[in-house]
C-alpha cells in the first residue's frame, strides 16, 4: 500500500514585522527589569566615592533590610553581658609565619591593649580570640560560629582577605553581629544587604577610577593584563576595566594564572610577546611576587600597576629592589599620620614599616571597643548587639592611625586615594593627600 509524505510546519513563519516587534517588545521588558533589580555595578557618577549606587535611585524592598529598626524582638531581647570581660572575635590567625598574617595580629592585640588603658574606667577587661588556625574554610567558620553561641561577642574583626571576610559575613549576619573589616577591597562585602559589616580599607570603586586616570594619562596603545583566579583579583579587574573603558584605553591582553605559580613563566612571556606599555598585575602575596620577579627578569622598561597588595609588609620585603617604580594606590597619606611609638615599636619587631592594612586593622578593635564602650554608658552591664551597631554608626567620622574613617550609606570607608609609587621599599603619593 503506497504511503503519503507530506510535510506540516511545525508553527507558521512570523512576518519580519512581528520579528522584530517581538524583539522590541522582550528588550523594553528585559531594561525594565534590570532597571528595578539592585546590582553591585557601578551605574553612574556620584557623592559617594564617585558612584551612584542603584539602591539610592529609589529605594527597593531588598534593602530594607539595611536597617536595624526591622530587627526581630528576639534580637531586642538577647543582652550581652559585661560583668565579668568584653570578647572580640578575630577572623584571623593568632600565629603565622607568615609576615603579612603575623603583622595583622600583632596590629590587633596593640589596638586591644591601647584602647583597654583609655577606657579602663568604662568596660571590665578585654580579650582577643582568633579563630583561624591552617585556614578560614576548615576551622575558621567553625570556630566563628561555636565562639559566638557560646561567649558574649561583642563583634569581630577580620579577615585577612575578600573570601575569608565574605565568609565571615554569612555567619556574622544570621546572629546580627558587627564585623569590621580592616583588609577586603572588594565593595561587594558591602551590598549584599547586610547591615552589619563595616569596612574600612578604601573599596575598589574608589581605587580604579584613581589607577585607570593614572594609566590613561600616558595615552598608552598597548596594555597587558596578568591576574590571579582569585577573589580579590577578580573585583580588582572588573572595576579597574569598567574605568579603562571609560578613559577609552586599549586593553591587548588578559590572561588568568591559577593558583600555583608553575605557569607564571609562560603567562609573562606571552604578556610580554607584544610589547606593552603597561603591565597590570593583581594577584595573591605569593604569586604576586613571583609575576614581579619573572617580569624584571625580561625588562625594566613596562611600567607595571597593582592593587593595594603590592605595598603590604610581606610583599614589599620579598620584592625587595624588584618593587622599584611599581604603581599602586597610595592608602596611606604618609608615615607622619602613625604615631611615632607605633612605629617605632613595630619596626623593633618586623623590621618594616607598617601599612595600611596594619593601621586599619589597629584602628578596628579600637573602633569596636569605643563602641562598646558608648553603649555602656551609664554603668551598665548588659547591651544589646543592635546598639554596638548604632554605635559604631554614631562614631563615624573616627579618627584613628589610619586617618579619617567615615562611613558611606552602606558602611564603608569613602576616604580618598592617590595614585603612588614605591621607592626604596615606601609607598610615596605622586600628588598630596590628607585626611
Amino acid at each position: 500500500m503506497p504511503q503519503l509524505l507530506c510535510s506540516v510546519p511545525i508553527r507558521p513563519r512570523l512576518s519580519k514585522f512581528m520579528d522584530r516587534a517581538c524583539v522590541v517588545f522582550f528588550a523594553i521588558v528585559g531594561i525594565l527589569i534590570a532597571w528595578g533589580t539592585p546590582t553591585a555595578d557601578l551605574i553612574a557618577d556620584g557623592p559617594n566615592g564617585g558612584i551612584i549606587y542603584p539602591f539610592e535611585r529609589s529605594i527597593h524592598p531588598f534593602f530594607k533590610a539595611r536597617d536595624p529598626s526591622h530587627s526581630t524582638p528576639v534580637l531586642r531581647s538577647s543582652g550581652i553581658a559585661l560583668r565579668k570581660e568584653v570578647i572580640i572575635g578575630y577572623f584571623g590567625p593568632s600565629k603565622s609565619d607568615d609576615l603579612g598574617m603575623a603583622s595583622l595580629w600583632w596590629a590587633a592585640q596593640r589596638g586591644l591593649d591601647d584602647a583597654q588603658r583609655e577606657l579602663h574606667d568604662k568596660l571590665p577587661p578585654c580579650r582577643l580570640v582568633p579563630l583561624i588556625k591552617d585556614s578560614p574554610w576548615s576551622d575558621g567558620a567553625s570556630a566563628l560560629a561555636e565562639l559566638i553561641f557560646r561567649e558574649n561577642v561583642v563583634g569581630v574583626v577580620g579577615g585577612t582577605d575578600g573570601e575569608a571576610t565574605h565568609l565571615a559575613e554569612t555567619i556574622v549576619a544570621k546572629v546580627h553581629l558587627p564585623l569590621l573589616s580592616p583588609v577586603a577591597t572588594d565593595k561587594t562585602t558591602n551590598l549584599a544587604g547586610v547591615p552589619w559589616i563595616f569596612a574600612l580599607a578604601p573599596g575598589d570603586h574608589l581605587i580604579a577610577p584613581v589607577l585607570a586616570q593614572r594609566i590613561a594619562g600616558s595615552c598608552p596603545r598597548r596594555i597587558a593584563v596578568l591576574l590571579g583566579s582569585d577573589h580579590d583579583s577578580q573585583w580588582f579587574w572588573r572595576e579597574l576595566n569598567k574605568w579603562l573603558l571609560r578613559h577609552g584605553c586599549p586593553v591587548n591582553s588578559v590572561i588568568i594564572l591559577p593558583r600555583e605559580e608553575q605557569a607564571v613563566t609562560k603567562a609573562v612571556w606571552e604578556s610580554l610577546e607584544n610589547s606593552p606599555e603597561w603591565l597590570i598585575v593583581s594577584a595573591p602575596q605569593p604569586l604576586l611576587v613571583s609575576i614581579i620577579r619573572e617580569i624584571r627578569r625580561h625588562t625594566s622598561t613596562v611600567q607595571i600597576v597593582c592593587d593595594a597588595r603590592v605595598s603590604r609588609v610581606d610583599a614589599l620585603k620579598l620584592l625587595g629592589l624588584d618593587a622599584e617604580g611599581i604603581i599602586c594606590p597610595c592608602l596611606i597619606p604618609d608615615s607622619c599620620h602613625i604615631p611615632q611609638d607605633f612605629r617605632e615599636t613595630f619596626q623593633k619587631e618586623f623590621a618594616v614599616e607598617p601599612d595600611y592594612a596594619v593601621a586599619l586593622t589597629y584602628d578596628a578593635v579600637r573602633m569596636l571597643l569605643h563602641a562598646v564602650a558608648r553603649a555602656a554608658q551609664g554603668g551598665r552591664d548588659n547591651i544589646d548587639r543592635v546598639e554596638i551597631y548604632n554605635s559604631l554608626l554614631a562614631i563615624s567620622p573616627y579618627r584613628g592611625v589610619f586617618g579619617t574613617i567615615e562611613w558611606d550609606r552602606v558602611n564603608a570607608n569613602k576616604c580618598s586615594v592617590v595614585p603612588g609609587v614605591i621607592r626604596n621599599g615606601k609607598i610615596i603619593p605622586e600628588v598630596p593627600l590628607s585626611r
